[in-house]
């Protein structure tokens, strides 16, 4: 990082240039790929052709890892091979850029070394408290300063070239031997030096001059804390890794899933929570508080989630008729962010399996020679084909049942036929009978007239069954209020049923089948809403049979999403819950 002989460097240097320089450039690729699905910086998806795409959070903490031992080693090897000097931003060297000359070339370049120094360290701190949860403020706060990086780089390389030209940067790939110069002299050992040579001089020959043994030392040095350092940072996370204690009950303990934390069973359970970011509006915040509750009757597991959401979300995608007749309510079927319901999300992975995004695949076309993601931002799967379980309730698709999805991820699946809807690399639901579907034909097009499937046998009761009804996204839907029809009480479309329907009626755009879901071997939760926060209780056996399923056991890890009337923008967590049954 300074200036000097214009043909080569010392060898440290080169190698520590090598490696920071890859481990930002591998921090950078894979964190402009992770801020283009940001919607405040969705702008950096032009750069989608030469973005990474496998394991972004995986190797953007790698490569911050190694970044900071190197950082670490690198002011080792300075001390050791008292190169001070090179990095001394003193006053002569302040008095230097007003100089002028070469001088002021080699002032500005430290000057600029040092700030580019000042902002990888808050580049690392603020990186560290994102992964731990920090919220949006220090994502921007990361985010900023890792432009300012990229910034003194490209001054750092200005000022050699301005410098010495192409000469000056080359001569970073030319490493030469370290030579480390002695330390200053200390008159007391110089006395002690001499009267021990006076003494010797007559019984040993004359020796030559003195020369350094340690010179290969500094390197190793530095290369020695380097490594400490990043097995420490390696170590820790998975020894801090979050706990999610499963407390033990009695069969007859168990509580009633309804969405009510009021069973005492609860008051056993441990608290988890986790700060969740990036997801879709959540009052404008884009994040959301999780907390989560825990227990198991050695048959089935009982899990209490309440996150934090400003507005009940109900309506998903309804059905409104015009004079033209009917047309699906929405703005955008494949990123519908206003007309959707709200969702909550839980992924299970065995613990073997590679951990912090690996199923998550961002890019326009992840997969070549298939099809990108309905909603352009990528695909979920599974690169060995692991699968993993993926639960999803929907606030309105819960039904008078309590119905969750169960879905999987795992490897990427041929094209899905047009009847199943768009390409969704590796996530599908669970095979089995359908519990729900849309009130209106699969290949509808938005804006479109269509007609609905199923129309309710008593309007006036729909409506009510409604409540309020608003077309701000940030209005709360009434307490009470359901946007999901059943089959007992709706009837298939008909002409003669339609003429009696009044212009500006709005029907659900979900059909609820009748039929329940096997407790037994299924999965059930119940929501509910209140002042802010949506309590889901969920129920699932700990070990299903289902090939699909992960078992509930020690060591299974777990993520938790949230969704604000998004379809596919969820809030997120880096570190996983590592389940503890007791």
């Amino acid at each position: 990082m300074a200036f000097g002989d214009k043909s080569r460097t010392d060898v440290g240097t080169v190698v520590v240039h090598a490696v920071l320089l890859g481990s930002f450039c591998v921090l950078l690729m894979t964190g402009l790929r992770i801020a283009s699905d940001d919607p405040e910086t969705r702008w950096l998806a032009v750069l989608d052709p030469i973005l990474p795409i496998e394991h972004l959070w995986y190797r953007h903490l790698v490569a911050g890892i190694v970044l900071v031992g190197t950082l670490v080693g690198y002011g080792v090897y300075v001390a050791r091979a008292r190169l001070r000097a090179r990095m001394r931003f003193d006053q002569m060297r302040l008095m230097a850029i007003w100089r002028g000359g070469e001088a002021r070339y080699a002032a500005l370049n430290v000057a600029a070394a040092w700030i580019l120094i000042a902002f990888l360290v808050i580049e690392i701190v603020t990186g560290a408290a994102i992964f731990w949860g920090s919220g949006k403020g220090i994502l921007d706060l990361h985010r900023i300063a890792a432009w300012i990086c990229v910034a003194c780089v490209v001054v750092h390389v200005a000022l050699q070239a301005s410098y010495g030209g192409i000469q000056q940067l080359l001569k970073i790939l030319r490493p030469s031997r370290l030579r480390v110069p002695d330390p200053p002299p200390n008159l007391a050992e110089l006395l002690v030096d001499q009267l021990e040579a006076r003494s010797t001089a007559k019984t040993e020959p004359a020796r030559s001059d003195k020369t350094h043994s340690l010179h290969a030392h500094p390197v190793a040095n530095a290369m020695g804390v380097a490594l400490l350092v990043i097995g420490i940072a390696s170590g820790s996370e998975h020894l801090t890794r979050p706990v999610l204690e499963i407390v033990g009950i009695s069969k007859e303990e168990a509580p009633l899933i309804d969405g009510d934390l009021s069973d005492p069973a609860w008051v056993k359970a441990h608290l988890a929570t986790v700060l969740t970011t990036q997801g879709g509006d959540f009052g404008g915040t884009h994040e959301s508080r999780v907390e989560i509750r825990a227990l198991h009757d050695d048959e089935f597991a009982y899990f209490a989630f309440t996150w934090e959401d400003p507005t009940r979300s109900l309506k998903h995608m309804p059905l409104l008729k015009n004079r033209d007749g009917w047309q699906v309510v929405a703005t955008d079927p494949a990123n519908e962010d206003v007309y959707n319901e709200d969702k909550f999300a839980v992924l299970l992975s065995p613990s073997v399996f590679p951990v912090i995004g690996a199923a998550i695949h961002l890019a326009r076309v992840p997969l070549s020679g298939k099809p990108g993601g309905s909603s352009g931002r990528g695909l979920h799967f599974t690169l060995d084909g692991t699968l993993l379980d993926v639960w999803v309730w929907r606030a309105s698709h819960q039904g008078a049942k309590g119905h969750v999805d169960n879905c999987h991820i795992g490897g990427p699946k041929n094209r899905r036929g047009e009847d199943d809807g768009p390409y969704a690399g590796g996530f599908a639901l669970d095979p089995g009978p359908k519990s729900y579907e849309a009130n209106y034909p699969a290949r509808a097009s938005l804006g479109e007239p269509i007609h609905p499937l199923r129309l309710p046998r008593d309007i006036p009761a729909m409506k009510q069954a409604l409540g309020r009804i608003s077309d701000e996204a940030t209005a709360s839907e009434s307490e009470h209020a359901r946007w999901w029809i059943s089959v007992s009480e709706s009837i298939p479309y008909s002409l003669d049923l339609d003429a009696t329907i009044p212009v500006g009626t709005i029907v659900p755009g979900v059909i609820m089948f009748d039929e329940g879901t096997d407790h037994k071997n299924g999965i059930i939760g119940f929501g509910r809403w209140a002042a802010g926060r949506w309590t889901l209780e969920i129920m699932r056996p700990l070990k299903t049979g289902s090939a699909y399923d992960v078992e509930l056991k020690s060591g299974v890890l777990m993520w938790v999403a949230a969704f604000d009337h998004s379809a596919k923008r969820h809030t997120r967590h880096l570190r996983p819950f590592r389940l503890q049954l007791e």
